[in-house]
């Protein structure tokens, strides 16, 4: 397994406010009644991001009062955008998630005039690159030779301008059928809507500190989004994601797939594939890893060892900003992913 592309930078990602006391995590919301962890005392239930298993069963095991559900993003965001959700009747009291979820809840109820749902996001937990996977030949042909790409160029936007393509007509093998790229649907996956960004960004070149907006959306960009969207090996949905998909199916299915750095090491190393498989840094922004507490709700003294160190023994890295102050902001803020959101799903 060899890596091809540098991390470029690293990007802090837009959230909501923070809140640190003495590497205690507190639910800072006010209003609605208290649920089980409300005050930061007695069991905590806590609904994770599905990512982020691994992390909350490391969490579990530390702290006998924590227990957990394991849910899709998109469908946490969904239930806590309900017109029916009260905080205060909820049955859980945190969600552990990745940025930018907690902040796109919030727009989307403020949106439908509804009150905040959440307390105050935390700090930054832990962060993970995003990555490039595919088989080697493949993904070595589509960087090197398609894209033509230097070690530290970002590539979805050529891997969407090619999507879709005959590889015989882009500079590979003709048995190779056609070139499919892609990543877990950014409605539900909290990846796949961190890689939905990244790969928007790069199109309109938002990498150094540049923006873009819903109004630069265009046909071209419409077009650009469906040929990733169409790109798909059309493989069962049960297969689960792309990186699944990949590692059971192997040539028969994608040619590169994005998803988060320590999920794709963890789930590659010693696979039946690792040696035809080569995972790639693609990155110039993070995925960030947060908790943030149902309105009224709190959680307990997670310090003795911390939700960090379950985090990192999960796979994940310490969060690190030491990074150029042109990117140390992200291009794209909760109403941007909104609109992407939107448009993926015309496109799809």
């Amino acid at each position: 397994m060899r890596r091809l592309l540098a991390v470029v930078g690293a990007v802090a990602m837009i959230g909501a406010a923070v809140l640190v006391r003495d590497g205690v995590l507190d639910g800072g919301g006010s209003g609605g009644g208290g649920g089980s962890g409300a005050g930061g005392d007695g069991p905590t239930r806590l609904i994770c991001a599905t990512e982020l298993a691994d992390a909350c069963q490391a969490l579990a095991d530390e702290d006998g009062d924590v227990t957990f559900d394991v849910q899709p993003a998109g469908d946490t965001a969904e239930l806590l955008t309900e017109a029916a959700f009260d905080p205060a009747d909820a049955d859980f009291d945190a969600w552990l998630t990745l940025q930018p979820w907690p902040a796109l809840v919030e727009l989307r109820r403020e949106l439908a005039q509804r009150g905040p749902a959440l307390g105050e996001t935390s700090d930054v937990l832990a962060t993970s690159p995003l990555d490039v996977i595919g088989p080697t030949e493949r993904l070595d042909t589509l960087v090197g030779t398609v894209c033509d790409a230097e070690p530290e160029t970002p590539v979805w936007r050529c891997f969407g301008d090619n999507a879709g393509a005959d590889w015989d007509d882009v500079g590979g093998e003709s048995g190779w059928g056609r070139v499919e790229v892609g990543f877990a649907d950014p409605t539900e996956s909290a990846t796949g809507l961190l890689i939905l960004g990244q790969a928007s960004a790069e199109y309109f070149g938002a990498l150094g500190g540049e923006s873009f907006a819903r109004n630069d959306f265009d046909a071209a960009f419409s077009s650009w989004l469906r040929a990733i969207a169409d790109s798909s090996p059309n493989l069962p949905s049960t297969a689960g994601t792309p990186l699944s998909q990949l590692l059971q199916y192997g040539l028969a299915s994608w040619d590169a797939v994005g998803d988060l750095d320590w999920t794709a090491d963890a789930r590659v190393q010693g696979s039946r594939d690792e040696d035809s498989l080569t995972v790639t840094y693609s990155s110039f922004m993070l995925a960030e890893v947060v908790a943030v507490p149902v309105r009224g709700h709190g959680l307990p003294d997670l310090s003795g060892g911390g939700p960090r160190n379950a985090l990192l023994d999960a796979g994940f890295t310490n969060p690190t900003y030491d990074i150029e102050p042109s990117r140390s902001v992200s291009p794209i803020n909760p109403g941007l992913y909104q609109a992407l959101l939107e448009e993926w799903e015309l496109a799809s």
